[in-house]
């Protein structure tokens, strides 16, 4: 009969069953796993853990992708930590972060600060972020060259038509924007 690692297996005696250490896991797997889960339980929990898991989060590698959502309630208690917890994971990241996803939380400030120190994002996606201004958004997309896809959702920058003209000639090198959609309204231009 084969053995499960998550269900406790009997040694030869039939005394004390024995759990799998998750310890003994190689490196690559562990940090593979670590990888998995949400950037907010991986600063404020995750590296605690052990030595070990310690080390792995301060692999940069680990990094490239950052996730955070207000919505998810275990985090709520973290909600005035957001934007440290979000400085921390792109420090962490020391510039190799490709994918950021953030929901609800991000500013002017927060957007600049990733533009700053993400040069290799490719990935941009903000949900529900309207504490981004015009300027802070054109100057935040402006500084990084691999974007390759961006997407917001119930969001709208609002931009003056020149300004809606320049960004547009810079967005349209994008291959795969899967959510921009420009309207003209009355010398306004709608950037959703």
């Amino acid at each position: 009969m084969m053995a499960s690692s998550s269900i406790p297996v009997k040694d030869a005696e039939g005394e004390k069953p024995k759990v799998p250490n998750w310890l003994n896991l190689p490196r690559d797997i562990t940090a593979n796993i670590l990888g998995r889960l949400s950037t907010i339980y991986m600063v404020t929990s995750v590296c605690l853990v052990c030595p070990l898991w310690w080390n792995i989060c301060k692999d940069p590698h680990i990094w490239r992708t950052i996730h955070i959502s207000y919505f998810e309630t275990y985090y709520r208690r973290y909600i005035n930590y957001f934007d440290e917890i979000l400085r921390y994971a792109v420090d962490r990241s020391c510039g190799h972060l490709e994918d950021i996803v953030i929901d609800t939380f991000c500013s002017d400030e927060l957007l600049e600060y990733i533009a700053e120190n993400a040069s290799n994002l490719r990935c941009l996606r903000l949900e529900e972020c309207r504490r981004i201004s015009e300027k802070g958004f054109i100057e935040a997309v402006r500084k990084l060259p691999l974007l390759e896809e961006k997407q917001c959702l119930d969001y709208a920058v609002l931009i003056s038509t020149e300004t809606g003209s320049q960004i547009l000639g810079f967005l349209q090198f994008l291959t795969d924007v899967l959510f921009l959609n420009i309207l003209t309204l009355n010398e306004v231009c709608i950037l959703i």
